[in-house]
């Protein structure tokens, strides 16, 4: 089966969106707006990833594959940020070389690239799963009961790695989780394996505006009147039985959006091309912002202008990645750098 279904596409243009506007100023401006977000934006990525998941590939060629698509940008942006620290000589390199390859977001410099190491975890667990516990042959039963358990443990203990006191060598030091943030996987996974079981579910979407309408009533009952959150960078999986429903019936209307959208080819053409840029967003997005909105925002203390730049800021963050994926693209030494042999 393909990986190019339109609307599957289009939803991870409007993913990856929603994971860029968590990082702008609009967070502090129309919180109302972005922070119930927050409980369906990097469910719905994760769901989104595994639904074209394939184990088909030797184990030596899909980590390579693997690596080259998330661990060599990762890689090659970091290494180049930490060679400008040391070429200017800055303090503290070796703290941050190990930060790096620690790979969680307290311990790197863009912080939102945390996602693309855990996603490489994710889906070596389960290729693992699938190639050697033959999770594809199991029951419909059995895969939720497992799925159950994933996520009743892994909420249970999504804090006892989180700047926890080891000691090593007689020094004391505090975790930020564990590498690669492999101490929520357990979360992570739940929805990436899900996205994989609902795979002809969803690439045959059909809307149903019954289900649609209480998706979102759903939503907003357990956004109005309860406190779950999901923020898995800090560890924070709050009333994991809501927030678990709401992310599902979160990421329900975007794709019930997302079909509805790929109806028309021009309300399509720009989260299809968000889509396509998912990878150079999520890498530069949060630096765009940050740079643009200091520089128009100097000055400025009225509450409905710093609105305004943040707005126009979020707007910067999503698509000036998209000509950066285009110099990419068309540069053979950049590509070598950024994209996967398969994709070049």
């Amino acid at each position: 089966m393909g990986s190019r279904v339109k609307h599957v596409d289009i939803a991870k243009g409007v993913s990856i969106a929603l994971v860029a506007m968590f990082h702008t100023k609009l967070r502090i401006f129309v919180p109302d707006i972005v922070d119930p977000l927050s409980l369906f934006r990097l469910p719905l990525f994760f769901f989104l990833s595994g639904i074209f998941f394939s184990w088909a590939a030797a184990p030596g060629e899909f980590i390579s594959h693997k690596f080259e698509a998330l661990l060599k940008p990762y890689l090659v942006v970091l290494l180049s940020l930490f060679l400008l620290s040391f070429l200017s000589g800055e303090e503290g390199l070796a703290e941050r070389l190990v930060g790096i390859f620690y790979g969680v977001g307290d311990t790197i410099e863009w912080i939102p690239m945390w996602f693309l190491p855990h996603l490489f975890a994710v889906f070596l667990f389960a290729y693992g799963l699938f190639r050697w516990f033959k999770f594809s042959d199991w029951s419909i039963g059995t895969k939720v009961l497992f799925l159950l358990l994933l996520l009743g443990v892994g909420s249970e203990f999504i804090g006892t790695f989180w700047y926890r006191e080891v000691s090593f060598l007689g020094n004391g030091y505090q975790l930020p989780g564990l590498p690669f943030s492999i101490d929520i996987l357990l979360i992570t996974s739940v929805f990436f394996l899900f996205g994989y079981m609902m795979r002809d579910q969803v690439v045959n979407f059909k809307p149903n505006i019954w289900l649609f309408l209480l998706a979102v009533v759903v939503f907003l009952i357990i956004e109005t009147l309860t406190d779950a959150r999901i923020t898995l960078n800090k560890r924070q999986y709050d009333f994991s039985l809501y927030a678990t429903i709401g992310a599902i019936c979160g990421g329900y209307v975007v794709i019930t959006f997302s079909w509805l959208i790929s109806k028309s080819e021009w309300l399509s053409i720009i989260p299809l091309r968000l889509g396509e840029a998912s990878l150079f967003i999520l890498i530069f997005h949060n630096i765009i912002n940050t740079l643009f909105y200091t520089y128009f925002s100097e000055g400025i203390s009225d509450v409905q202008i710093l609105t305004a730049i943040s707005f126009l800021c979020f707007g910067l963050s999503i698509s000036i990645p998209l000509l950066i994926r285009w110099f990419v693209v068309k540069s053979d030494l950049l590509a070598l750098l950024f994209l996967p042999a398969k994709v070049r």
